[in-house]
C-alpha cells in the first residue's frame, strides 16, 4: 500500500457515507456505503478474513474518495446514484428490467384503464407489475384476466372510433370485454374490475375472493341473480387459479425468497415471489465479472433490485429470506429505506443452510433453482466466448468422437461443473480416466483406460494393457499393475496425470487405487509430480443390484444403482437431485468396460485362430511363421486360394490344400 494511500485511510472521517476506489488512472472502479466510513475501509486493507476477490480487488486500488453524508439512508441513494454514473468495474449491475416484459394499466383519458404488455417503463403512465420470464407468459396472464374481469385491451384512438360509431368490437362478443366504450359498464363497476385485477396481479388472491364472496351474497340478497352469478364465475375461476399455484405457507405472509449461486466469477440470483402464502412466480439474474465476495455481492443486489421495485410502486414483501448472511448495516440500510418510501416495515431473515429452520425447506427451494440456471447461463457464455476452442482438445487436435447433440444442449458441461461441487474439486474437471479389468479365469487378461476430455471421448487419450504379472484370477492384483503401470507412465511427461482416476469396483478396487498412487508417491518424493494439486482425485464406481420380494414370489432385480465413493470418505457420494454428474460418470465406466471387453475378445479369438493353425495337418510352427509373413495376417490365410497358399516359401502344395480344405469346406 502506497504512502498516498495510507494517509487518506488514515484522514477518512467515521460518519455514515460513501466511498469511491480508483485505479492507477484515476478511474472509480467500486463505490460502497457505509454507516461508520473509517470502519467500513480500514476492513479492506486489515488482513483479516479477507477473501481472494477481496484481495484483487484491494491490488488495484491506489486512491480512495470518501463523500460524507448526513445519515445511512442518503448513503444509500448516493451509491446507487453513483453507480449508475460511473457504471465501476467492481460494482454489480443489475439487468435494465426494460428486457423483460411488463403487464401495465395504463391510465386513460377516458376513465378506463386499459391492460397492456410493454418492455419500456415510464414514471406517472400506468401501473406496472412483473416483469415477467417471458413475452408468452405475459400474453396468457392478460388472457386470463380478461376473461375474468373483461377489461378492455384496445389503445385510445380504437377506443374512441367505436365510441363514435357506438359499435363494440369483436372481444365483447366472445365475452373478453365488457364494452365500456358503448357505455355497457359504468366507471364505477369498472374500477372495482381494476381493483380486483390489482390484487390478482400481487398475489392476493384471498383477499380477492373474500371481496368478491361479500359482492355475491349482497346481489343474493338484493334478488340480482345474474349478477351474481357472474361474480360466482369470477370465483371459480380464480379457485382454479390458485390451485395451479403451490402452497409453501398456510399463513398469508408475503415473501421473497433468495436464491443463490456462485462460481469462477459468475453469480446467479433467483427470486421466489410468495404472497399470500403461495408461490406466484420467480425472477432470475445472471451476472458475469464477479469481484465481490458472496456476501458483499448479494447486500449490492438487494439493494438496486428494491430501490427498482420501489421506483415502479412494486409490491413489497413482509420478509426477504437470504441464504447467504449480510453485514447488519446492509440490511438496517436497506430495511429503513424501504421503510420510508413504502411504510412498510419488512424483515430480513437469514436462513441457514444444513439447520432446521421454518422457512429451509422454500429456501433450499430458491437455491437449487440459482444452481439450475447458473449451470445453463454458465456454458452457454463459455460456449459464446469459446465456440472454436470447444472443439479442440489439449493436443490442438480435433475430437475423434464427440457427442455433439449432449455437448449442443449443455448437459455434459453442466454435469462437470456438478462434479466440481459434488467431489469438493479445486476446479472443473478436464480429464476424467477410468480403467477396467477383462479376463476369464485369469487367462487372456487384459486392462484398459477410457478418458473423457472436457466430458467427451478422447480415443487419443485411450490405452490397452496386456496383463504381465498373473494368469490366476485376481483382479486386485491385475488392476494394481495396471495402475502402477499408469503412474510410471506419468513421470516422463509420456501420459500426463488427469484431474479424476476412476476404477470399476467398490472399495476394495479403490483401496487398489490408493495404494498404487501412495507408492507412486513415495518413489518419486522431491518430484513436482506428486505435489498435492498436481495429484488426480481417486474414485470408485460400483454398481449394486437392488432386489426386492414380493409375497409368494421369488426374487426379482427390479433396478440397478451406481454408487461413487471418495478415498477420503466412508460413505459413499451423496449425488442427491443432480443425476446428470453420476450418469457421465456412468458413461465413462461403460466405455472402459467395451474398450477391455473388445480387447480381450481380440485376443481371445487370435489365440483361437492360431491353435486351429498349428492343428491342421502339415503345419507347424515354422510353417505358421511363413504363413503369417508371406500373407500377413489370419485372415488372409483365411481367404487365400490354393495356388496362393503354396506360392508362400516353405509350404508345400498338401499343406496348402489341407489350409484351404480347412477354411473353406
Amino acid at each position: 500500500m502506497n504512502e498516498k494511500l495510507t494517509a487518506k485511510l488514515k484522514s477518512i472521517p467515521v460518519s455514515p457515507g460513501v466511498y469511491l476506489m480508483k485505479n492507477i488512472n484515476g478511474d472509480i472502479i467500486y463505490v460502497g456505503k457505509a454507516k461508520k466510513l473509517k470502519k467500513r475501509v480500514s476492513q479492506y486493507f486489515s488482513g483479516k478474513n479477507v477473501s481472494i476477490k477481496t484481495e484483487h480487488l484491494i491490488s488495484k486500488i491506489c486512491d480512495i474518495e470518501t463523500i460524507v453524508s448526513q445519515n445511512e439512508l442518503d448513503a444509500f441513494l448516493l451509491e446507487n446514484t453513483l453507480i449508475k454514473r460511473y457504471k465501476p468495474k467492481y460494482n454489480i449491475s443489475l439487468k435494465d428490467d426494460k428486457s423483460y416484459p411488463y403487464i401495465k394499466i395504463a391510465s386513460s383519458k377516458t376513465g378506463f384503464p386499459y391492460i397492456i404488455k410493454t418492455r419500456n417503463f415510464k414514471k406517472g403512465e400506468g401501473e406496472y407489475f412483473g416483469p415477467y420470464s417471458s413475452v408468452f407468459a405475459v400474453t396468457q396472464v392478460i388472457k386470463t384476466v380478461n376473461k375474468i374481469f373483461k377489461i378492455r385491451t384496445c389503445s385510445e384512438n380504437k377506443f374512441n372510433s367505436y365510441a363514435i360509431r357506438k359499435k363494440y368490437c369483436l372481444y365483447y362478443q366472445i365475452g373478453r370485454c365488457s364494452a365500456p366504450c358503448c357505455g355497457y359498464v359504468d366507471d364505477k363497476a369498472y374500477g372495482k374490475s381494476i381493483d380486483g385485477i390489482r390484487l390478482l396481479l400481487n398475489g392476493k388472491n384471498r383477499q380477492l375472493l373474500k371481496e368478491l364472496k361479500r359482492s355475491m351474497n349482497i346481489h343474493v340478497k338484493r334478488l340480482n341473480f345474474e349478477a351474481a352469478i357472474k361474480l360466482r364465475d369470477k370465483i371459480n375461476a380464480i379457485i382454479t387459479i390458485s390451485e395451479k399455484q403451490t402452497a409453501v405457507f398456510k399463513n398469508e405472509k408475503d415473501m421473497d425468497v433468495m436464491g443463490f449461486y456462485s462460481l469462477d466469477g459468475k453469480a446467479d440470483v433467483v427470486v421466489v415471489i410468495v404472497r399470500d402464502g403461495r408461490i406466484i412466480g420467480t425472477k432470475n439474474f445472471f451476472f458475469k465479472n464477479v469481484y465481490l465476495n458472496d456476501g458483499e455481492m448479494l447486500a449490492a443486489f438487494l439493494d438496486q433490485y428494491y430501490l427498482k421495485n420501489l421506483e415502479i410502486s412494486a409490491n413489497i414483501p413482509d420478509e426477504i429470506l437470504i441464504p447467504i448472511k449480510i453485514e447488519d448495516e446492509d440490511k438496517d440500510c436497506l430495511v429503513s429505506y424501504v421503510k420510508q418510501f413504502s411504510s412498510k416495515n419488512v424483515k430480513v431473515i437469514y436462513v441457514e443452510s444444513g439447520k432446521r429452520h421454518r422457512y429451509d425447506i422454500v429456501t433450499a427451494m430458491a437455491i437449487e433453482n440459482a444452481k439450475k440456471n447458473f449451470m445453463e447461463k454458465f456454458y452457454a457464455d463459455e460456449e459464446a466466448n469459446s465456440a472454436v476452442d470447444n472443439n479442440i482438445d489439449i493436443h490442438g487436435k480435433k475430437y475423434i468422437d464427440r457427442d455433439k447433440d449432449e455437448d449442443a444442449n449443455g448437459i455434459v458441461r453442466y454435469a462437470l461443473i456438478a462434479l466440481k461441487s459434488i467431489l469438493h474439486l479445486n476446479k472443473v474437471p478436464d480429464i476424467i480416466e477410468c480403467f477396467d479389468i477383462s479376463n476369464i479365469s485369469g487367462t487372456y487378461a487384459v486392462a484398459s483406460k477410457a478418458v473423457f476430455n472436457n466430458g467427451v471421448k478422447d480415443t487419443s487419450l485411450y490405452r490397452r494393457y496386456r496383463i504381465k504379472s498373473k494368469n490366476t484370477p485376481d483382479d486386485y492384483a491385475m488392476m494394481y499393475e495396471v495402475l502402477c503401470r499408469r503412474f510410471n507412465n506419468a513421470v516422463n511427461g509420456k501420459d500426463p496425470l488427469p484431474d479424476i482416476i476412476m476404477v470399476d469396483g467398490g472399495k476394495g478396487q479403490l483401496n487398489v487405487l490408493v495404494g498404487a498412487a501412495k507408492e507412486f508417491r513415495e518413489r518419486n518424493k522431491g518430484h513436482d509430480i506428486v505435489k498435492t494439486e498436481n495429484m488426480p482425485v481417486l474414485i470408485a464406481i460400483a454398481k449394486t443390484k437392488v432386489l426386492k420380494m414380493k409375497t409368494g414370489e421369488p426374487l426379482k432385480k427390479i433396478s440397478e444403482t451406481d454408487k461413487i465413493y471418495m478415498s477420503d470418505r466412508k460413505n459413499e457420494v451423496n449425488f442427491g437431485r443432480n443425476k446428470n454428474a453420476i450418469f457421465l460418470l456412468m458413461r465413462l465406466r461403460d466405455e472402459a468396460h467395451r474398450v477391455a471387453l473388445t480387447y480381450f475378445s481380440k485376443l481371445k479369438t487370435k489365440s483361437l485362430i492360431t491353435s486351429e493353425l498349428l492343428n491342421i495337418d502339415g503345419v507347424g510352427k515354422k510353417t505358421y511363421i511363413n504363413l503369417t509373413v508371406g500373407l500377413g495376417s489370419i485372415e488372409n490365410i483365411k481367404n487365400s486360394s490354393i495356388e496362393e497358399l503354396s506360392a508362400v516359401k516353405g509350404i508345400s502344395k498338401k499343406a496348402a490344400r489341407n489350409i484351404y480344405d480347412y477354411f473353406n469346406l
